[in-house]
């Protein structure tokens, strides 16, 4: 997956009156300091200068943008609905709105909060003159903010910068403002899926309904000591490349997510959360249902089987 090319041209002229080598620097220093980031006292900020948020859109925007793009798509093929409208808390530099524009028909109108005014900015750069989106930027902490209620609201690898009370009170609010979907997307890390799960049982008891990427809101069947993530692989761009001092023409996004609705719609019956393993004459698929999680033997007199040849993590199987 890549993110869109008009986008990858707006990115680039951010950067052409930085040196490339300062770019690389700048982006090292983001990369080691988001590696470090679970262990970050909640409220640190990651991006402390103008060099470092135009960075972060060549470095980690298309990583960012990638797996909205898929929790998105995961979620609407569980007709979780078409959305109009969205809001989107910590929003960095848009990625959430262009994943949108990206899988929905169009996004008419959209409200964005972010703490950074350098982060606003930038966005703002990327999106003008190349989205039809109505977008209105607000600049402030997502706790105190009067969030516009919209169809699809969304929170990505922003409630972890938060304490976990506070995290919690966050998840109660984004709820309160999504008239159809909240989508929660966090890092995946055990951490971040510990995260997850916690939102999960917060709204359970609001009463919302699952659409991705579980069966159900029951209890989660995967055992402590594991934890649930999904990939998305990235096309790297020349320029991506080069900040990642890497050699390979991609990358692979780990992420975890919720996606739950106001209405009842399709959850998948089960979804594969692991990389098949193809064996001799048979494939093993790790699959997460309602009330197990376990690995599923297909054999070649499956019905199934070339289909669990081909299938990716995050893909549903039906039994």
């Amino acid at each position: 997956m890549q993110m869109p090319i008009l986008l990858q041209e707006a990115v680039e002229q951010l950067l052409t009156d930085m040196p490339q080598k300062a770019v690389r620097d700048a982006a090292a220093a983001l990369s080691l300091r988001y590696r470090t980031d679970e262990k970050a006292p909640a409220g640190v900020r990651l991006l402390s200068s103008e060099d470092e948020m135009r960075a972060y859109c060549a470095f980690r925007m298309p990583a960012t943008y990638a797996a909205l793009v898929k929790a998105m798509r995961m979620m609407k093929a569980c007709g979780a609905g078409e959305p109009a409208s969205l809001t989107d808390v910590g929003s960095g530099t848009g990625s959430a709105l262009w994943a949108a524009n990206e899988v929905y028909e169009h996004i008419d109108e959209a409200n964005l909060y972010e703490r950074e005014s350098g982060m606003i900015h930038l966005a703002q750069q990327l999106a003008k003159d190349r989205l039809d989106t109505h977008a209105q930027w607000s600049q402030g902490d997502m706790l105190t903010a009067q969030l516009q209620k919209a169809d699809l609201v969304t929170a990505s690898f922003c409630l972890g910068e938060l304490n976990q009370d506070k995290a919690e009170e966050m998840v109660r609010k984004l709820w309160d403002a999504a008239q159809q979907t909240l989508l929660i997307v966090e890092p995946g890390t055990p951490a971040g899926y510990a995260r997850i799960r916690r939102y999960l049982e917060i709204l359970k008891d609001l009463g919302a309904n699952m659409a991705a990427p579980c069966a159900a809101m029951g209890s989660c069947p995967i055992a402590a000591e594991d934890w649930c993530h999904f990939t998305v692989r990235i096309e790297r761009s020349r320029l991506h490349k080069y900040l990642k001092e890497g050699s390979l023409p991609y990358e692979d996004e780990k992420f975890s997510f919720l996606a739950v609705t106001k209405e009842p719609v399709q959850p998948a019956q089960a979804r594969i959360r692991r990389h098949p393993l193809i064996r001799g004459g048979y494939v093993e698929l790790p699959i997460c249902r309602e009330d197990a999680a376990e690995t599923v033997k297909v054999t070649k007199k499956h019905p199934g089987y070339k289909t669990a040849r081909k299938a990716e993590i995050g893909e549903t199987w039906e039994f």
